[in-house]
């Protein structure tokens, strides 16, 4: 019971893995839009991972610029992200840019752009304009979330009560 609780505590503080596309993954979409409202129904935090999930004989993940987005350039990326399942961590708020290196397949729709947030009671943000760093990272799919000091705290208080409770019933 004391374990299950102290796993459930600690869960709330991982950072959110999103499977970029859901289920259909990261190929070619059924509509050049897809990977837009896909995006559009969640909100990205500092600290949430993208996990990529391919074909990695016939697609591949880079990390680029607005521009090379805009025209799907693929001369000049970031980081290329070869081996499926690929995480990609979320390490500062801005915009982010990601398109698939197969040629064709970026003027096909396999592209996206997402706004990162910090999380609601986080640090600071990042000065206007400046870009992200990279941030490319595989093997597990969950990485710990930025989380401010003050829900940590509170975190821990409550963890603390339950656990006096649960104690002072086992000794009384």
């Amino acid at each position: 019971c004391l374990l299950g609780v102290v796993v459930a505590f600690l869960s709330c503080a991982e950072a959110t893995n999103y499977t970029v596309g859901g289920s259909e993954g990261w190929k070619i979409p059924s509509s050049a839009g897809a990977y837009s409202d896909w995006a559009s129904q969640h909100t990205f935090e500092v600290g949430d991972v993208l996990v990529f999930d391919f074909d990695s004989s016939n697609n591949h993940v880079a990390d680029v610029t607005k521009e090379d987005y805009d025209a799907c350039n693929t001369d000049s990326p970031f980081t290329v992200l070869s081996t499926s399942p690929a995480n990609y961590s979320l390490d500062t708020a801005g915009d982010y840019y990601f398109l698939c290196t197969t040629a064709g397949h970026c003027s096909q729709g396999q592209k996206l752009a997402i706004t990162v947030t910090e999380p609601p009671s986080g640090p600071t943000s990042s000065p206007p304009g400046s870009p992200p760093p990279p941030s490319p990272t595989t093997g597990a799919t969950t990485s710990p979330s930025s989380v401010s000091s003050s829900l940590g705290v509170a975190r821990l208080v409550l963890l603390m009560s339950i656990l006096m409770g649960l104690l002072s019933q086992l000794f009384s």
